[in-house]
């Protein structure tokens, strides 16, 4: 099994125990490098025997080079010995990964394995012109390798290559450059895109956690499941909500994301899940509107969303398929909060005070908002949908059509909830003569 070298240009002495308390439990060799004006100890008495700095007999001032960085990484290239199948990975001395990382990347083999990587919630204001990196995350995908979109905290490459190039001194893109190489020479790369880099992860403000938001009793926390990252960067993110966003990269299933999403919600301490998403958009006092039909609520709600199906089966709710130019609106017939049979998915609020987490049995990204609202009638709760008008940039054909895997799904929530309700209803499609929102209109019979 391989072991992990984390390669480290050093020149920040106040993240020094916060780096060997983060590293020490995940089982890493660290190589930080300092001129000797930057050196500290990093021995404490013979305990931290997986740390090796290196130390460069001369002083930071005498590096005229544009990338000093990349010139201490050179001088390890050039002076250490580097075990050929052990895997060596270069980060600053204020970047860290998820704990899961070196884990899963110590049982592979491969040549180059590229993963993801985080870039915090927000530019920090005092950040420098040069360093005000965007906070979109940087997906691990054959398509990004080259020069603006891949980072050097991605790519962990066994030694026998990783001793074979030096790193450009002259450019700040030279972690682009070197990502290149590896995959212009053939070396075998796999991609695993759910593993994270944290960017700056200890550079102040970049990762204030934002993500719980307060409106009133109500702290609110948004989840979002991302199989689009452009999507999400240019609708979602541009919405008009002053916290972050907790998400997922392309889950195993709906069920499974979403769950993940919620424990940290409430790890984090939010009362209301929202679950959203990628490409809902949200307007100024959108937030205000949820606080006040939440309000309206009785103890014991469970779910809700802002567009749905109320107990009739009759579309229900306020939202903008932006695909249209009419709005759907039922205030003509119904008065809010309204009871609802079915929430359609694009938003979910969750009650996070009654411990709800979607049954993983469902399988796949269909009939969640059905799901959930079941789920809560079964658990002695209810469901509703609430007057907050919201935007969907739908990408949906309307010709899109749902497939045996759907009717699959459907079957199983019947079978399983038919003894609670024959109400099993669901936004996608028409089971009487009503009118359909976002798909064409099928029949199911269970």
């Amino acid at each position: 099994m391989p072991d992990i070298h984390i390669v480290t240009p050093f020149s920040r002495p106040e993240n020094k125990d916060r780096l060997i308390e983060a590293y020490r439990p995940m089982n890493i060799i660290w190589h930080p490098i300092m001129f000797i004006d930057e050196m500290v100890d990093f021995d404490h008495q013979g305990q931290n025997t997986w740390i090796f700095p290196l130390v460069i007999p001369n002083e930071a001032a005498s590096c005229k080079v544009k990338m000093p960085g990349c010139y201490k990484r050179n001088l390890f290239i050039k002076n250490i010995p580097i075990i050929d199948d052990d895997y060596y990975v270069t980060a600053d001395d204020d970047d860290m990964y998820e704990s899961e990382v070196f884990d899963t990347i110590r049982l592979m083999d491969n040549d180059v394995v590229i993963i993801s990587m985080k870039r915090g919630h927000h530019i920090p204001d005092s950040a420098s012109e040069e360093r005000r990196y965007s906070t979109s995350t940087l997906i691990a995908k054959p398509e990004n390798v080259m020069a603006g979109k891949i980072s050097a905290q991605q790519s962990f490459v066994k030694g026998h290559i990783f001793k074979k190039y030096l790193h450009d001194e002259t450019v700040h893109h030279w972690d682009g450059l070197l990502a290149e190489y590896h995959m212009n020479d053939g070396e075998q790369t796999v991609f695993m895109p759910n593993l994270f880099a944290l960017f700056n992860y200890y550079e102040s403000g970049r990762w204030t956690d934002r993500t719980v938001i307060d409106i009133g009793d109500i702290k609110i926390s948004f989840g979002v499941m991302i199989n689009d990252p452009y999507r999400f960067n240019t609708v979602l993110k541009k919405s008009a909500l002053p916290g972050d966003l907790h998400y997922i990269v392309n889950p195993e299933s709906a069920t499974k994301g979403l769950n993940q999403l919620i424990e940290i919600m409430e790890n984090n301490g939010a009362t209301v899940a929202a679950l959203v998403h990628q490409d809902m958009y949200f307007r100024q006092g959108w937030l205000d509107r949820v606080k006040d039909q939440i309000a309206l609520l009785p103890e014991n709600w469970g779910v809700a969303g802002v567009i749905g199906k109320d107990m009739h089966g009759r579309i229900c709710g306020q939202l903008h398929d932006m695909r249209i130019v009419d709005v759907f609106n039922s205030k003509d017939i119904h008065e809010f909060p309204q009871s609802a049979c079915c929430v359609d998915e694009c938003v979910i609020l969750i009650n996070l005070k009654h411990g709800f987490r979607f049954d993983e049995d469902l399988d796949g990204f269909d009939l969640y908002g059905t799901l959930c609202v079941l789920q809560a009638w079964g658990g002695g709760k209810t469901a509703w949908i609430i007057d907050a008008f919201a935007e969907h940039y739908c990408m949906r054909s309307f010709g899109w059509f749902p497939g045996d895997d759907f009717k699959a799904r459907y079957k199983w929530l019947y079978d399983k909830y038919v003894e609670l309700t024959e109400n099993i209803d669901s936004t996608v499609f028409v089971s009487k003569p009503k009118f359909e929102t976002s798909a064409a209109p099928i029949e199911l019979v269970a």
